[in-house]
């Protein structure tokens, strides 16, 4: 696809605001890939008592849960804590979200301390039904996101690679059935004083330790300045790129590519659907594991998260799209939250419940034709439905065969 270059943001305000009303070439095309790619058939079959074809029975289909991940960033100790907004932030979270990761919690100084708080979270969240949780990181190797103690062992190479080594097992094994993928690494190209020591080999070892310790999860490396600063930081994608190939030609198992989007300004969908488009040579899935748009502009970053989450639920690569938090009171960049302090929603927060929670989203009703089909295109993921008074579960795309009494 044709790049962009940077607009204006005086251009960009514009455009994005103005979008809705113009027929824009890639929004048209990322909505018939959604539509090619995200739908499938869901055929219901009616029959009656004696095993017949039961025609003109009502039929509503009910989408319970989506096959894309929609997920947000917690706060451990407030999702368990006690009070009024603790209280809202668990029912936002299930109102809103398939798909979770802790924001601080599995960080390795953070593990260290308390390590009863994630596992309760984790807990909490398989409780509730949000079992596709993310392991946000084994491996952030700058030593500003180390354990402090840790550089004191910078001189011996041997004793920091145990340590490191010690470390994932200790990690790994205690969350073990607990999660879905571990950023295993985590921004290397900015916080890389392990692999300096220790080499970008050492790398692959961390990889195989995160698999052999729990071989569920899928293993993912993660960083920023992908997709967001205007996707001008071409060092960045370039680093990123030559990491996810040296990983794999080494035999690393690594299965993800995640690419996080905090954003300060808009970058193309033109440069986001070629950047997404480059990185799938790889064919990993991609997950937006860490999304926010601060500005003080609500328009802009209302129109811009619809225009985000409409490239990536577009591109087939993309299997998931998770929020750095959603809630001003708990969020690291409060600008970028969708839900204000006292809860009021934001232009961004009906941008999101509109697109997937309404236009993403299928439910639907009818009748039973002469075969005793009801059959639809519907968004994949799990359903609940009714015919004739009886309800079932099924998934999409699938053959439902309900039989009436």
């Amino acid at each position: 696809m044709r790049s962009m270059s940077l607009l204006s943001p005086i251009w960009a305000a514009a455009a994005l605001l103005a979008a809705p009303l113009l027929a824009q070439p890639w929004r048209e095309a990322a909505e018939a890939r959604i539509e090619r790619i995200r739908k499938a058939e869901l055929t219901v079959q009616v029959l009656r008592a004696d095993g017949k074809p039961a025609e003109g029975v009502p039929v509503r289909v009910r989408m319970t849960k989506h096959a894309f991940g929609w997920g947000t960033a917690i706060a451990g100790r407030f999702l368990l804590g006690e009070g009024e907004d603790s209280d809202k932030y668990r029912r936002a979270i299930l109102d809103n979200f398939n798909m979770a990761v802790l924001e601080n919690d599995l960080k390795w100084p953070q593990w260290e301390r308390d390590r009863e708080t994630p596992l309760a979270a984790l807990q909490w969240l398989h409780a509730n039904g949000i079992t596709r949780v993310r392991g946000h990181t084994l491996v952030w190797p700058g030593w500003r996101w180390l354990p402090k103690d840790l550089k004191e062992l910078a001189g011996d190479p041997q004793a920091l690679r145990k340590k490191v080594l010690d470390h994932i097992r200790d990690e790994v094994s205690a969350t073990r059935g607990l999660l879905e993928d571990w950023d295993v690494v985590n921004e290397p190209y900015t916080n890389h004083d392990l692999i300096d020591i220790l080499g970008r080999e050492e790398m692959v070892a961390w990889y195989k330790a995160a698999k052999e310790f729990d071989p569920k999860p899928v293993l993912f490396l993660n960083d920023f300045n992908i997709l967001s600063a205007g996707g001008r930081d071409t060092a960045h994608q370039r680093h990123f790129y030559e990491t996810l190939r040296f990983l794999l030609d080494r035999g690393a198992p690594l299965g993800g590519i995640g690419m996080q989007g905090h954003f300060r300004e808009a970058t193309p969908p033109e440069k986001l659907l070629e950047i997404l488009d480059l990185f799938s040579e790889f064919n990993l899935p991609i997950r937006i594991t860490e999304f926010d748009f601060e500005t003080d502009d609500e328009k802009l970053q209302a129109e811009f998260t619809r225009d985000f989450l409409t490239v990536c639920f577009s591109h087939p690569r993309v299997d998931a799209f998770l929020m750095w938090g959603f809630w001003e009171g708990r969020h690291w960049r409060p600008r970028g939250a969708m839900l204000r302090k006292d809860w009021s929603a934001k232009p961004n927060y009906e941008v999101w419940r509109e697109l997937v929670h309404r236009r993403w989203r299928t439910e639907a009703e009818g009748v039973t034709g002469a075969g005793g089909e009801y059959g639809i295109r519907a968004f994949r993921g799990e359903y609940e439905i009714t015919a004739g008074g009886k309800t079932v579960r099924a998934q999409c795309p699938g053959v439902v065969k309900i039989s009436l009494p």
